[in-house]
């Protein structure tokens, strides 16, 4: 008997838009990198398409309300036709965008600040035309219907038809072409939209923002983008905070870094190349070891047309590969790799890119340059201040200032304990310049520090004599107390989880609890 045909009509339910909305972007705050990124693409429309703009005319700009319950991203694109508006801004999930040009193109971006705000309402027009488009989501109402237990309730077509209203207005300025998207109402919203500072912060990361003029490397960064012919490609973005004037973002790289030593000047800026022409990157050289503090700048960014792809943790993964206890010296560079964008494709969440064959060839390419960062950085660790010829120099000075307190009857408890806090200094060191060393010279290194904990014990051991036994002990408290969390933080990036356990457990029994 043959098969018969059975009619079904396919249902997609309303938890279809929680999971490309709420689901899909963890961090509310990538909504504005969304809305971004799509005026981006609206600019570059109009300067290579629809010539409308020049190169360098295109602007970006972001209006925080007064009140801080709105925000709008508003750009000088092509926007979009009184044909097509409304038909474009209602479709999910299918877009006329090229993910080998455009840098978003899978159509969900639209939706990403219903997560956290009453209304998103886009407004567009494109030039020659009389009318504006303008369509408002109900975002509230949306996350209502799309809530644990009445998600199935209705389709996706139905709610969106219930909870989304598309009109079109007159417009005077004939020649004017904009999009621009509103987001009111807020609930649970990013900080990004309520202080100033963290939407700059984000915004000069994740945007293709230009560089700073303190920036000194522009020039061999230009250089790099026509030999590689992967350009930088930057338009102008402004933030305005309420009825002050606008603020021109720029990249935060510049020439001093907030270092965890106190500040650094990078030294050089490296040039790196795909052999297969896919990325070009620079990185930034510095002669002191240890980490960026600052997290605007600190590590090394994946960047598709200049957008931000994740943040520091892709790279971090490839240090990771590298050798497990070079994790830590993502935060040792500074810098950025551009990738040739029809190379790779990022994912819907843009935290990291599909897990095909070009990925992995990428992944390998940036790991061989990794390796070479890595032995770098702990060149760099090992032979500088960590290094076992200058802590030799460290307790050389210190047994003379202990000589000279000594003759003084260490009457100078100022100088005593001045003395003691650069002999905790000099211990950080030396906990640090053991991690990964040989076992000669973390021999050496032991003894260094055996010598100097003397100094600085018989030192304070003299305090007593012009301040009270208690004060005594609180100073060696404070100074035991302050090595060995140095020591546990060190211990915490290079050790695997079971080990670390293990070596806290072993010195909370020794010395109790940390």
């Amino acid at each position: 008997m043959a098969d018969t045909p059975v009619a079904f009509e396919p249902f997609f339910g309303g938890f279809v838009l929680e999971t490309l909305t709420i689901g899909m972007y963890g961090e509310a705050r990538n909504a504005i990198r969304e809305y971004i990124q799509n005026g981006f693409d609206s600019i570059q429309r109009a300067i290579d398409d629809v010539k409308t703009l020049k190169a360098g005319e295109g602007l970006i700009e972001i209006e925080m309300a007064a009140d801080r319950n709105s925000l709008v991203i508003r750009d000088n694109g092509a926007g979009l036709s009184l044909k097509s508006a409304a038909e474009t801004l209602t479709r999910v999930g299918a877009s006329g965008k090229s993910h080998r040009k455009n840098a978003g193109f899978r159509g969900i971006g639209r939706l990403a600040g219903i997560v956290f705000s009453d209304t998103v309402t886009f407004t567009t027009k494109a030039k020659g035309e009389r009318e504006q488009t303008t369509v408002v989501f109900n975002g509230k109402a949306m996350r209502a219907a799309m809530a644990p237990g009445r998600g199935s309730a209705k389709s996706a077509q139905d709610l969106m038809r219930e909870t989304v209203q598309a009109f079109k207005s007159p417009s005077r300025e004939v020649n004017r072409h904009f999009f621009e998207v509103k987001l009111e109402g807020f609930t649970d919203e990013p900080d990004e939209c309520s202080s100033p500072k963290e939407l700059y912060d984000f915004v000069s990361q994740v945007a293709p923002a230009p560089y700073g003029a303190d920036f000194p490397y522009r020039a061999k960064l230009s250089d790099a983008e026509r030999r590689y012919g992967i350009p930088i490609e930057e338009v102008r973005i402004t933030i305005k905070d309420g009825a002050n004037r606008p603020t021109n973002v720029t990249k935060r790289y510049g020439k001093e870094y907030k270092f965890e030593s106190g500040t650094v000047e990078l030294s050089d800026c490296a040039i790196y190349h795909s052999p297969t022409k896919r990325w070009w990157a620079w990185v930034g050289k510095k002669e002191e070891s240890g980490s960026y503090t600052d997290s605007r700048v600190s590590g090394l960014r994946v960047r598709v047309r200049n957008i931000q792809i994740d943040g520091t943790e892709i790279v971090r993964d490839i240090f990771r590969d590298s050798a497990k206890s070079h994790t830590r010296f993502q935060d040792y560079f500074l810098g950025e790799i551009f990738v040739e964008p029809s190379a790779l494709v990022p994912n819907a969440r843009r935290d990291g890119f599909e897990e095909d064959s070009a990925w992995k060839k990428v992944k390998s390419e940036l790991g061989t340059v990794i390796k070479v960062l890595g032995k770098e950085a702990y060149a760099v660790s090992t032979n500088s201040q960590h290094s076992v010829d200058a802590l030799r120099g460290k307790l050389q000075i210190a047994k003379k200032d202990f000589r000279t307190l000594e003759r003084a009857s260490f009457a100078d408890t100022q100088r005593v304990l001045k003395l003691s806090s650069s002999v905790s200094q000099s211990l950080k060191k030396v906990a640090k310049g053991t991690l990964g060393a040989d076992l000669e010279t973390a021999s050496e290194l032991q003894s260094i520090g055996s010598q100097l904990v003397d100094i600085q014990k018989t030192a304070l051991s003299h305090v007593a004599q012009s301040a009270g036994q208690s004060d005594r002990e609180a100073v060696q408290q404070e100074t035991r107390d302050e090595m060995l969390r140095e020591i546990m933080t060190l211990l915490e990036s290079v050790l695997s989880p079971g080990c670390f356990s293990k070596a806290r457990e072993a010195l909370e029994e020794e010395y109790g609890e940390l």
